[in-house]
């Protein structure tokens, strides 16, 4: 904890989540990519050989993007000696159910949803894993799919190191560790595709429903239900609904054919008396009434040149605002003063009586790091209450 500090993170972010005043605001970093570490590791912020002796005698992951590594490293010094002093409270770790097949056109792999992705390594020499396409294109490939249902079912393993995850950080740095799964909208396009939703939707929506009801009873519920059991502090789903200038489907398609799922997310995460928060990127505000009908208690990404954040603010007071700091344009290319300045300004827009916890937008990729510090730095100064 911080000097000052009269609540650990889990009870700071609990009662932000409920709309209540807390002692300081909480911040949250999603993780970080290669590019990002390699970055930090170059600059004089980087891990020291005792940092990584630490690391390992606490059992910390370095795992990426879940790096667990990283967000210890934002300890105040009273927690990590060589820390940065610009504490992060919260950090995301999401569970891929199922294991993965050797696709069978390319050199990559397929996921349970049915995903392909492919390993690679850049010309900079850092690894690389990105989503190329959909494994299902057509309806045989959907048809096969249902036949498969082994390899695709969650495992018990993949979920039981949660638990020791989540108590090794609050424990030993002070850090939540919210977790998840993948939403229903993501699990469906990036297996079938964009185009194939669309056409199901308008012309074949029974399939489309089948479909969806058959990664439900396969993936969703079992995987949702193994994380429940393991009694997560806070549970965050990332299902990307948007695009820079509204939804990738429109409103009526979302409503018929994701919310319903949704809803089932956020009925067996409340069941268990627990937090649920939504990671979606894009302008989606079309949608935040829907959010208020569901429950749901925090959104996350909310990048703030596309969405009204004030708006959100004040229409939707029961709904958390999670990130909101621009990190594709402000916290590239801004001076580490500038960036203290704009933190400044998102806190004093959004409030320091709950219902807000800033930190950026999105995994960190290629910011600079002195600017990821002196963000975190303005949260701890200006988000005294």
């Amino acid at each position: 904890m911080l000097n000052g500090d009269s609540m650990n993170s889990l009870e700071r972010i609990l009662t932000i989540l409920d709309g209540e005043k807390p002692d300081r605001l909480a911040s949250l970093c999603l993780g970080a990519d290669y590019l990002f570490i390699r970055k930090f590791m170059n600059s004089p912020f980087a891990f020291t050989e005792e940092d990584l002796v630490q690391f390992e005698i606490d059992n910390l992951s370095y795992n990426v993007p879940n790096v667990q590594y990283l967000i210890a490293k934002f300890s105040p010094t009273n927690i990590l000696p060589t820390g940065l002093d610009a504490k992060i409270d919260m950090c995301w770790e999401t569970v891929i159910p199922g294991t993965m097949k050797k696709a069978r056109n390319s050199d990559g792999f397929i996921f349970a949803n049915g995903m392909v992705n492919n390993f690679s390594v850049l010309k900079n020499g850092l690894p690389f894993l990105w989503y190329t396409g959909p494994s299902l294109v057509n309806e045989i490939d959907i048809k096969d799919y249902w036949e498969a249902k082994g390899w695709l079912s969650p495992q018990k393993k993949q979920f039981r190191h949660l638990a020791k995850s989540r108590k090794n950080m609050l424990k030993n740095y002070d850090v939540v560790v919210s977790q998840g799964i993948n939403g229903p909208f993501e699990n469906c396009i990036l297996g079938i595709g964009l185009v194939n939703f669309a056409r199901f939707a308008r012309k074949k929506p029974s399939f489309l429903r089948k479909h969806m009801d058959f990664q439900w009873d396969v993936i969703e519920e079992p995987s949702l239900k193994m994380l429940m059991n393991t009694k997560p502090s806070v549970v965050m789903c990332g299902d990307d609904y948007g695009y820079n200038f509204g939804l990738q489907i429109p409103l009526r398609q979302w409503r018929e054919f994701i919310k319903p799922y949704l809803k089932r997310y956020v009925d067996i995460v409340h069941d268990k008396g627990v937090k649920f928060i939504l990671h979606s990127c894009g302008d989606i505000h079309e949608l935040f009434p829907d959010f208020v009908e569901l429950g749901i208690d925090g959104v996350h990404s909310l990048q703030p040149q596309i969405n009204d954040l004030e708006m959100y603010r004040k229409k939707y007071p029961s709904i958390t605002l999670l990130g909101t700091i621009d990190d594709t344009e402000m916290l590239n290319r801004e001076s580490p003063t500038q960036v203290r300045e704009e933190v400044k300004n998102y806190i004093k827009k959004l409030g320091l009586k709950g219902g807000y916890m800033p930190g950026p937008t999105n995994f960190l990729l290629d910011q600079p790091p002195e600017n990821i510090v002196a963000m975190y730095k303005a949260i701890q100064e200006f988000g005294r209450t």
